[in-house]
C-alpha cells in the first residue's frame, strides 16, 4: 500500500489551513475587548468562510458527508453577501449604537438555499455521489428537483452577489462623503481597504467565469482543487488585517439630522438640505463668520478638528455649517480645512527651513502622504515643484 502523493494531500492541507485560519479569527473576534468593532458580523463572516473551507477535509474523512457539505456550501455562499452587507452597515452607521435591524428580505437567499439543501440531504448518498462525480441525473422527481434547484440557485447567486456589491460600493461612497463633511483628518476612518477587497473579489469572480466559459466552450480547463482554499485564505487575511481593529468611523461624530450613510445611501447631496430654511443672506453671514474664525483662531492647525468643533467655535449648529460649506462655499469640511492648512504651509515650504513632514504636522496633517495629496490637490504641484517655481519667479 503506497502513501498518498504530496499532490494528493496538498488540497487537504490547504483546506485545513484555510479553515483553521478562519476559525482562529472567529475566536479572536469573540474574545476581543473592543466594543466598537462589529464582532457579530465579523464572526459570522469568518465562520461562514471556515465552513466553506473545511468541506474537502470532511468529505475526505467521511465520504458519506458529501451531501451534508454540498448543502452547507450552497447555504454558505448565499449567507456571505448579506453578512458582508451587515458588516459594512455596522461600520458606516451614524452613531455608536447598533444599527437598525436589517430587512427580512436579506434572509430570502439563505432560506431558499437551505430549503434546497434539505432536498440534497434527503437524497440517498449514492445519488449525490453520482450527480457530483459523473453529472448524471438519477431517476426520480426528488433528484430532479434538487439538481434543478442547485442550478437555479448557482445562477441566482451571481445576480444576488452583483446587487450586494453595487449596494456596498454605493454605501462606501456615501460614507466617504459623510467623513469629508465632518472630519479634517480621515485616515483611521477611511474604508479604502474594503473597496480594494471588493475589487479583488470581483477580479477572482471574473477569472472563475472566464475559466468556466473556456472549459465549456473551448477546451477542458478544470479549476485546480486548491483554488477555493487559496481564495478563502486570501479573503480571510484581507478581512482580518483591518477588520479586527476597524471601528465605525462616524460613531464619534455625534447625532445628525440626516444619515448620509443610511439604508438608501445613494441619495444626491442636495437632498440632505431639502427641508432646510436657511436663506442665502443668512448663509452668507455664516460663511463670513466661518472664514473670520478660521483666520483669527487658526483652527485648522488642530489635527483633530471636526465639524462639531468648528460649529461650536462659530456658534452655529453643525448641520447649518455643513450646509454652508457644501452649498455656499461649494466645498466639503474636509477640503475646506485642508485648503486652509495648505495655505498655512506655503510660507514654510518657500522658506525651506524644515522638512516636509515637520511642516505637515505643524499645519495639522497627521502624515506626510496626506499632506502631499492635499498639497497637489490645492496647488496642482508637489511641494518641491511649487517651491522651485516660486524661487524661479513663476507665479
Amino acid at each position: 500500500m503506497h502513501a498518498p502523493a504530496v499532490t494528493d494531500l496538498l488540497p487537504l492541507i490547504l483546506a485545513s489551513a484555510a479553515a483553521g485560519q478562519a476559525l482562529l479569527c472567529v475566536m479572536i473576534v469573540l474574545t476581543g475587548q473592543s466594543g466598537e468593532v462589529p464582532r457579530n458580523w465579523l464572526a459570522g463572516l469568518f465562520g461562514t468562510l471556515a465552513t466553506l473551507a473545511i468541506s474537502p477535509v470532511i468529505v475526505a474523512i467521511r465520504p458519506e458527508g458529501l451531501a451534508l457539505m454540498a448543502g452547507l456550501i450552497l447555504v454558505g455562499l448565499y449567507a456571505l453577501p448579506p453578512l458582508f452587507w451587515g458588516y459594512v452597515r455596522a461600520l458606516t452607521r451614524q452613531d455608536g449604537g447598533e444599527p437598525r435591524s436589517m430587512s427580512a428580505w436579506h434572509l430570502a437567499g439563505p432560506v431558499l438555499a437551505f430549503s434546497n439543501a434539505v432536498l440534497i440531504w434527503t437524497l440517498p448518498v449514492q445519488s449525490v455521489t453520482t450527480i457530483l462525480a459523473t453529472g448524471e441525473l438519477p431517476d426520480g422527481l426528488h433528484a430532479a428537483l434538487a439538481v434543478l434547484g442547485v442550478f437555479v440557485l448557482v445562477l441566482g447567486w451571481n445576480v444576488v452577489s452583483a446587487v450586494y456589491v453595487w449596494r456596498i460600493l454605493t454605501r462606501l461612497q456615501a460614507y466617504r462623503r459623510a467623513l469629508h463633511d465632518r472630519f479634517s483628518n480621515t485616515e483611521r476612518r477611511e474604508l479604502a481597504w474594503l473597496r480594494v477587497m471588493i475589487q479583488a473579489v470581483i477580479i477572482v469572480w471574473l477569472a472563475i467565469m472566464a475559466l468556466l466559459v473556456w472549459d465549456n466552450l473551448v477546451a477542458d480547463l478544470s479549476i485546480p482543487p486548491v483554488f477555493g482554499s487559496l481564495v478563502i485564505m486570501g479573503l480571510t487575511a484581507m478581512l482580518a488585517a483591518r477588520g479586527l481593529s476597524q471601528y465605525p468611523g462616524l460613531a464619534l461624530a455625534g447625532p445628525r439630522s440626516a444619515d448620509p450613510a443610511g439604508e438608501d445611501a445613494d441619495t444626491h447631496e442636495p437632498a440632505k438640505y431639502r427641508k432646510s430654511a436657511l436663506d442665502p443672506e443668512h448663509a452668507a453671514r455664516i460663511a463670513a463668520r466661518i472664514e473670520a474664525v478660521m483666520a483669527k483662531d487658526a483652527l485648522h492647525l488642530d489635527a483633530n478638528l471636526s465639524l462639531p468643533k468648528l460649529a461650536k467655535a462659530v456658534a452655529v449648529p453643525a448641520n447649518l455649517v455643513s450646509q454652508v460649506l457644501n452649498q455656499t462655499l461649494d466645498t466639503t469640511f474636509f477640503d475646506y480645512v485642508n485648503r486652509c492648512r495648505i495655505e498655512a504651509s506655503l510660507p514654510h515650504i518657500l522658506a525651506g527651513e524644515n522638512t516636509v513632514l515637520t511642516i505637515a504636522l505643524e499645519v495639522g496633517f497627521n502624515s506626510r502622504s496626506t499632506f502631499y495629496t492635499a498639497f497637489k490637490s490645492v496647488t496642482g504641484q508637489t511641494p518641491r515643484q511649487w517651491r522651485t517655481a516660486r524661487m524661479a519667479g513663476v507665479p
